[in-house]
């Protein structure tokens, strides 16, 4: 029989974790659960934004004269913050219904007891499909990944159309669940922490008078999604600068959960109540508890990014393109088991 204090522990501990998939969200990411079961979902892939099409995963991968099996004992949830501010879904095939600026893959593994994060330049260049004006399917391109949700409505089909992309991009690895929040959820996040304290890395005077590098700052309101959007025009305007001050934020706002939390045990649920008018869609509570609970004592490695270039395009936009071999070697280890 547990003591009160280890039943304590153990809820702190699973709240800790409800925090890494809240929280890694964070920056810009609600959480919206499928409710469909993992192995369900392995045999009947969620629908692509076609409503007609089905998206087939890869269960398996050749490499270096080996096979490899993706693992049941993994559990991937991919989490996009959305350069929009309207949450109403809209007609399928309209374009401009935001983009995913922050891409984040979780990676759940039971059989490691591991949680691990993978962080997806907005700018890697992989294969997104392209709706016609009626919603239906005209083919793929290759283009920065984060337009892949501009093809949709905003919503649901926008979000499988982004993890249709990011599974593309792993060599058509299964990405179990995916989480949308819009850009108003930063400052609503921010505000609920009672917010985020921040030392500048980089000079931000171009968007905030006063924000010299070396400045710590309290982030109040839409100050937050300024320090975590700003591109262009800080440091030297790439998407790897914004993704740090991203990074920054998400590990202020983790610490300054964990504190909330210990104050008040029912913190996460004011959380995710503040939140909700900013999700695509609503949360299965009991789906993210029970994940919580399953990963409560699993152990958190650094965060992983993608090897590769940084180039200028002919449209005079920013491209990342992967190293392959470095992708294929990083997909493997968090997804796949070898078989021979």
């Amino acid at each position: 029989m547990f003591t009160r204090s280890h039943h304590s522990r153990r809820r702190m501990s699973q709240q800790r974790i409800v925090l890494i998939l809240f929280v890694a969200v964070a920056v810009m990411t609600g959480l919206y659960f499928l409710g469909v079961h993992l192995d369900e979902l392995a045999l009947n892939p969620e629908p692509t934004g076609d409503p007609g099409a089905r998206f087939v995963y890869e269960t398996t991968l050749e490499h270096g004269g080996h096979t490899y099996r993706q693992k049941s004992s993994v559990t991937s949830i991919l989490l996009m913050g959305i350069d929009a501010v309207e949450t109403e879904q809209v007609s399928v095939g309209q374009r401009g219904k935001g983009q995913a600026d922050f891409l984040r893959l979780i990676v759940i593994d039971r059989s490691t007891h591991t949680v691990s994060q993978l962080a997806i330049d907005r700018d890697t260049m992989a294969e997104i499909t392209i709706l016609g004006v009626t919603g239906n399917t005209v083919g793929t391109r290759v283009d920065n990944i984060s337009l892949s949700h501009s093809f949709g409505d905003g919503g649901e089909k926008s979000c499988e159309l982004t993890r249709q992309a990011v599974s593309r991009l792993l060599f058509g690895t299964r990405i179990d669940f995916y989480m949308s929040m819009n850009m108003n959820g930063i400052a609503a996040l921010n505000d609920a922490l009672g917010g985020v304290t921040v030392t500048l890395e980089e000079d931000m005077t171009s968007v905030r008078p006063g924000w010299t590098a070396g400045t710590t700052v309290t982030l109040t309101g839409d100050e937050a999604e300024t320090f975590v959007r700003s591109r262009s025009t800080v440091g030297d305007g790439t998407n790897v600068s914004r993704m740090r001050r991203q990074q920054v934020f998400i590990s202020r706002a983790v610490s300054l959960l964990q504190e909330r939390v210990k104050e008040d045990s029912e913190f996460v649920g004011t959380l995710f109540d503040a939140l909700f008018p900013y999700l695509v869609s609503g949360i299965d509570r009991d789906r993210l508890v029970s994940i919580a609970y399953e990963a409560q004592d699993f152990s958190r490695p650094a965060l992983c990014s993608i090897a590769g270039e940084y180039v200028i395009g002919e449209d005079g936009f920013n491209q990342f393109w992967p190293d392959e071999e470095a992708l294929m070697e990083l997909t493997l280890s968090l997804f796949y088991t070898q078989t021979d």
